[in-house]
């Protein structure tokens, strides 16, 4: 639990000093949460993260991007870590999502590796969830391997909710329930506080966004 994370030298050698003041905010503040200052960092050589399942109990340690590029090996590793459990089914996880994890990382105060809950979802485990289950969205971005629900520092679970609403990668949701996790996404950008729900057409509106990009990338 008190693990040492790689890569460690950032932009200030206290970096998570910086962080140290904030306390648990109340949901009531969910919408002026105070948030740490996101510093630019150098471009490293290597990313790596440190990642655990509270379901499986797997661990992953790993470089997952090096000398500019994704590591092939690594990302295959990383799409049965991240495989939906209840199915056993697996899909490709976006990178995009692997570097939102390593910026979460960097900037938290945590020593811990990223505890994920729920990462891949299959269509059908997405159905059978919302049938059995609130707080799920229809058109999840897990399904598109691009959503992963995290949790890090027990004694502030709010606080990776707090680091990706101030990065502004995508989604991120804080689901203070017994026990509370953050729910982080690359899609359009939107936060929620459960027992509120993401806006609902997120997955419209990335499918319209790829659809522009694709066409203007044409020419």
């Amino acid at each position: 639990m008190g693990m040492k994370k790689p890569g460690a030298k950032l932009l200030r050698p206290n970096r998570r000093d910086a962080l140290r003041g904030m306390g648990t905010l109340g949901l009531g503040a969910a919408c002026s949460l105070a948030a740490p200052t996101i510093l630019r960092a150098e471009t490293p050589y290597k990313k790596q993260l440190k990642l655990q399942s509270l379901n499986s109990g797997e661990k992953l340690d790993m470089t997952y991007w090096a000398d500019g590029e994704y590591l092939p090996h690594a990302l295959e590793r990383m799409r049965h870590f991240m495989r939906d459990l209840r199915a056993e089914t697996t899909h490709e996880i976006h990178p995009g999502l692997l570097d939102l994890l390593w910026e979460i990382d960097r900037h938290t105060r945590s020593k811990n590796p990223i505890y994920t809950m729920s990462g891949y979802r299959s269509p059908q485990t997405n159905e059978w969830l919302l049938a059995n289950s609130d707080g799920v969205d229809p058109g999840s971005f897990h399904m598109r391997g691009m959503a992963v629900d995290i949790t890090q520092n027990f004694l502030d679970p709010e606080e990776i909710y707090r680091v990706a609403l101030k990065l502004k990668r995508g989604g991120a949701g804080f689901y203070p329930t017994k026990r509370p996790f953050v729910h982080v996404d690359i899609g359009p950008r939107d936060n929620w506080v459960y027992p509120a729900m993401p806006t609902p057409g997120r997955d419209k509106e990335y499918d319209r966004q790829q659809a522009e990009k694709a066409k203007m990338e044409k020419g």
